[in-house]
């Protein structure tokens, strides 16, 4: 539970933008151009990325001027030992938990989100992200009344349930209501922080989703992300348009990797559909993206799949990632869901 508490902390950042600027500092001189980790500009602005901190280039004068903290330099020594071999992350005691470089969960065995979340299960939180909690403080307290039995959902859930299936008999239902004004998002997802995936690592992963005919179709679906850094960039499983299940590098530029244009394969409502995808990871244009619909392959191209070439993919979130449609609840069920620096086998 105290490693558990740790990473529901870890998790409650502010989801601020770019654009959106920190109590004006002192400008500096500009740094070396070599220790630069990352520039993007948006909007006409110019922004440099150096040692984990953000700044902002003058237009004028060209000095610099610090917009925030994107990351703690000393994160992994922070958070991480190493002992006989093995990579432990550090709870909020100093107890170890070895980190997974391989997880999976058909969800059976369990009745309520209570059932799921546990050491022992492998999951550490979920977001319930909704017009009833809005704000992150929002939902971590009504995450811990449910988890504490002293509470229950108010309009987004995720829990087990035997309503769909894909094998067995229980699988994972999210449902999530129309984001209010002012949200950027609603969510309805289940995620493990304990997972461990670098640069030059492949990750291997198969999930088999259903979204009910009539429902709101999710925005995405998994994301593989780093809590380390600001904004909890990654790769994540994108539905496009409602339409077309595809790659988006969340974080900085934010490149998406479609299907090829005019041959696009129809992301289905109404029946189980089996997704898989193998990743290599780099920051830089010669990753491995690979996206296989129902054993088809929809996406093979190469690009950035790390936001830092240091950046660890610590979690992996699967369910009603994000959700952004009006009018309609969104409902998506998950069964049969694996994680592996290895490939999968049926």
């Amino acid at each position: 539970m105290k490693l558990k508490r740790t990473l529901i902390l870890a998790a409650a950042v502010l989801l601020i933008g770019w654009a959106v600027l920190g109590r004006r500092a002192a400008s500096i001189e500009p740094l070396p151009e070599s220790e630069v980790e990352q520039t993007v500009t948006e909007k006409g602005t110019t922004y440099k990325l150096h040692k984990g901190r953000l700044y902002r280039v003058q237009p004028l004068s060209g000095r610099w001027e610090l917009v925030q903290q994107f990351y703690d330099p000393d994160y992994y020594a922070k958070n991480y030992v190493e002992k006989n071999g093995t990579l432990f992350r550090k709870g909020a005691e100093g107890e170890l938990v070895p980190v997974k470089r391989a997880f999976a969960d058909d969800f059976e065995g369990t009745q309520r989100l209570v059932d799921l979340i546990s050491l022992q299960r492998g999951w550490t939180t979920c977001e319930l992200q909704s017009p009833k909690t809005p704000g992150v403080n929002d939902y971590v307290k009504l995450r811990n009344r449910i988890l504490k039995g002293e509470g229950d959902f108010l309009d987004n859930r995720i829990e087990p349930s035997v309503e769909l299936v894909h094998g067995g008999k229980t699988a994972l239902k999210c449902v999530a209501v129309p984001p209010s004004a002012g949200m950027v998002t609603a969510k309805a997802s289940l995620s493990t922080e304990l997972m461990h995936f670098v640069k030059g690592d492949d990750v291997w992963i198969s999930l088999w989703c259903q979204v009910p005919k009539g429902s709101g179709m999710p925005f995405t679906v998994l994301d593989l992300e780093t809590t380390w850094l600001h904004q909890h960039p990654g790769m994540r499983i994108v539905i496009s348009g409602g339409k077309h299940a595809c790659f988006q590098l969340k974080g900085f530029d934010q490149p998406y990797y479609r299907q090829p244009q005019g041959r696009e394969v129809i992301f289905p409502t109404g029946q189980w559909v089996h997704l898989r995808a193998h990743l290599g990871l780099t920051e830089k244009d010669d990753g491995v993206i690979e996206l296989w619909q129902d054993e088809q392959k929809i996406i093979d191209t190469r690009g950035k799949t790390l936001v830092l070439a240091h950046a660890i993919y610590n979690s992996i979130e699967i369910g009603i990632s994000a959700y952004n449609e009006q009018g309609k609840t969104a409902t998506l069920y998950v069964d049969d869901f694996c994680i592996s620096d290895q490939p999968i086998k049926d």
